[in-house]
């Protein structure tokens, strides 16, 4: 009985963390997400200083995140998002909307993508 319980409670524990990690992981996502979505709002004003410092903001918040997202993503998905966040600061400071709007759409979508992969579903199971 008692191994049953040490068991158990090993079980919950992990459970429980697994699932502060996931509401974890998906603040930051929706945090940086926020930010960048101000981002595309000031660039379709041609408000291009503000998209940028909301492009930076956005940038530094996954940067501050980034030594736990390196524990519990898949590193192929965080590279992609610092690279999409490169390609999205050069062409914020260039001030070109035409590729700046699909840019940050895209990296939206990432975000979206890293976000849903930590909801704890039977899919993202196996």
């Amino acid at each position: 009985m008692k191994h049953l319980l040490i068991g158990l409670s090993l079980v919950a524990a992990v459970m429980g963390f697994c699932l502060w990690s996931a509401s974890y992981v998906r603040g930051a996502v929706e945090e940086t997400a926020r930010l960048l979505e101000a981002a595309y709002e000031a660039a379709e004003a041609e408000q291009f200083s503000q998209a940028q410092a909301a492009v930076q903001a956005a940038s530094d918040t996954w940067d501050r995140y980034g030594g736990y997202f390196g524990t519990v993503l898949r590193h192929n998905e965080i590279d992609g998002v610092v690279e999409e966040f490169a390609r999205l600061q050069v062409t914020v400071q260039a001030g070109d909307q035409d590729e700046f709007l699909p840019g940050c759409a895209a990296l939206l979508e990432t975000l979206d993508h890293v976000r849903d992969m930590e909801l704890p579903v039977f899919a993202n199971l196996f």
